[in-house]
């Protein structure tokens, strides 16, 4: 059973691993992380806990600052590690306390720590103060043993969460699903929009989301439907339609061989591959030919076939 709980709730008695991190998108080196505590926790017989925070830190100081996936997405994930305890820790509640007081007051006096286990890059406790040096005479002192995972590289380069936002933000979806190890998505409701891509013959959702990283162009995707069954296959739009003077970013997807009508409903839009930079035309009949070149050339994908 998950157990998903606050700071200011204790999980038991039992002793315990720990994995602790941000784990911002969840990529192939936070797995690795995780993979490591289920390996210890079983080893050593110890309760697996991952404990992570809410908000983000980089969020709480800097509040424009982009994740890759929401609060809520990286609590889905988490949870679906196959490890029974998730524990989202507030963080403005521990945003002052030392490296030391973190470790003691609350892993090891709370959540009954015997063992730890962060990435290289972790930093804890006021001022980032804290980081994988320290933790060698914090062991000692307060009785837990510790767990450094090095990082994973795909083709010499080192998968950080840093580097997922930048490839994002450049719209390199490939490169981003490789270093996360499945396809980046977002989540959102269907909202009505003005009916332009109905008028031009290819009608889309409207989703509005609280993902912050959205990259910007048109994109082959899949979109799973609240109360639907299964995926549907998709085409999706991501920018500004300057075509038409835009001013508010926007997220439209074609669905393909389907005419439900879905507002208001949740739906979760993962992306495979990215066809083309978002393009300003002369008129609405140079868009609607370059609509229909895009679903040809996406048909005749023979490396992404629908």
């Amino acid at each position: 059973m998950i157990t998903s709980i606050d700071s200011n709730r204790a999980p038991g008695t039992i002793s315990s691993a720990i994995a602790v991190g941000n784990f911002d998108g969840f990529h192939l080196g936070h797995k690795k992380i995780i993979d490591t505590l289920r390996a210890i926790s079983n080893e050593k017989k110890l309760a697996p806990f991952i404990v992570t925070f809410k908000p983000n830190p980089k969020v709480y100081f800097n509040p424009g600052f982009q994740l890759i996936h929401t609060d809520t997405q990286k609590k889905k994930i988490l949870e679906n590690q196959n490890v029974d305890n998730v524990f989202v820790i507030d963080f403005p509640s521990i945003e002052k306390m030392s490296d030391n007081a973190f470790l003691k007051k609350f892993l090891v006096d709370r959540y009954h720590m015997k063992h730890i286990i962060i990435g290289e890059n972790f930093r804890f406790g006021k001022g980032r103060e804290g980081d994988t040096r320290s933790l060698k005479e914090a062991s000692q002192t307060f009785g837990f043993e510790y767990t450094v995972v090095a990082p994973v590289t795909i083709d010499g380069i080192r998968i950080s969460s840093t580097y997922i936002r930048q490839q994002l933000a450049n719209g390199q979806i490939e490169t981003t699903n490789r270093m996360l190890g499945r396809n980046y998505s977002i989540e959102g409701i269907v909202i009505e929009g003005d009916k332009i891509g109905r008028q031009m013959g290819f009608p889309t959702i409207n989703i509005q989301t609280e993902n912050s990283l959205l990259p910007e162009g048109v994109f082959k995707t899949t979109v799973e439907i609240e109360d639907h069954p299964k995926s549907y296959r998709s085409i999706t739009y991501i920018g500004y339609r300057p075509t038409f003077m835009g001013e508010k970013k926007k997220v439209e997807s074609h669905i393909f061989n389907f005419d439900g009508k879905v507002y208001g409903k949740q739906v979760n839009l993962s992306f495979e591959k990215k066809l083309r930079d978002e393009i300003k035309f002369d008129s609405e009949i140079s868009l609607v030919k370059q609509i229909r070149a895009d679903i040809e050339n996406l048909m005749v994908d023979k490396e992404h076939v629908f």
